[in-house]
């Protein structure tokens, strides 16, 4: 049985969506969470539904605040002086903007939330006075990376570039077996897909009209969450530098 007695993980996105339901499962597994996120009224609520609420900590911090993401490392190691044995990156904004509507600062946001905050933290987790050997880390993509879909620019090259640097990542770090892995999502029941209207489409909140799939369906976070906890866990230490999809089926 997977377990994370005495592992210390790191999460960003806790306040929410995926990263709020990873945090809780982990937790039911023994690990100790750092939470990070910008709202600090939705990471306590995170914390609140958590094994051991006090057990574990929480960090409210704006990922576009890039420069002291070193200090935010630091801070989470210190405050109780274990190293992180885990992070996943589950912070992400999305971008809907027609390329002739997208200038500069709209670009710098969404690479900064979901890309440049991420390929940081690592920088800094991977030190050896902040991590320990055999560090674990999930990134996020979309399936939307292989879908061609127009008004999601900014989105798709933030997504994709996560794609691209899980091996060569791995590579760099692989003297203290330092393992980075991404997981390609489809569309999750998450507040955010709900307020969309393609959820709003769907019948009985099951089918996906727009796939060829008869299996494919909106996953549910939890079914997220047990690939990111495989990933994390021991039993996946030879896996290396991979993009797994998990899209219930949905070959657009």
């Amino acid at each position: 049985m997977i377990n994370f007695k005495n592992k210390k993980i790191l999460v960003t996105g806790a306040s929410s969506g995926i990263g709020r339901q990873i945090a809780i499962q982990l937790s039911e597994l023994g690990a100790k969470l750092v939470l990070i996120a910008r709202d600090r009224a939705r990471l306590e609520e995170t914390l609140s539904m958590m094994k051991e609420p006090t057990k574990h900590i929480a960090f409210a911090y704006d990922l576009q605040e890039i420069d002291g993401i070193a200090n935010l490392v630091s801070s989470c190691v210190t405050i109780d002086g274990l190293k992180f044995d885990g992070l996943v990156h589950a912070a992400g904004i999305p971008s809907i903007y027609p390329f002739k509507m997208l200038d500069y600062k709209t670009n710098e946001k969404v690479f900064k939330i979901n890309t440049f905050s991420g390929l940081e933290i690592v920088r800094h987790l991977s030190k050896k006075s902040n991590s320990n050997d055999s560090t674990a880390i999930v990134f996020f993509s979309s399936i939307v990376v292989d879908m061609f879909l127009k008004g999601q620019i900014s989105y798709i090259i933030s997504k994709a570039t996560l794609d691209a640097i899980a091996k060569p990542l791995s590579l760099e770090l692989a003297k203290r077996n330092i393992r980075i892995n991404t997981i390609i999502v489809g569309g999750v029941q998450t507040k955010m897909v709900k307020d969309t209207q393609i959820f709003r489409d769907l019948k009985n909140n099951e089918t996906d009209p727009y796939t060829t799939s008869n299996i494919c369906r909106f996953l549910k976070p939890e079914e997220v969450a047990n690939m990111v906890i495989f990933l994390l866990s021991d039993v996946a230490r030879y896996i290396v530098g991979e993009n797994y999809f998990i899209d219930g089926g949905n070959f657009r």
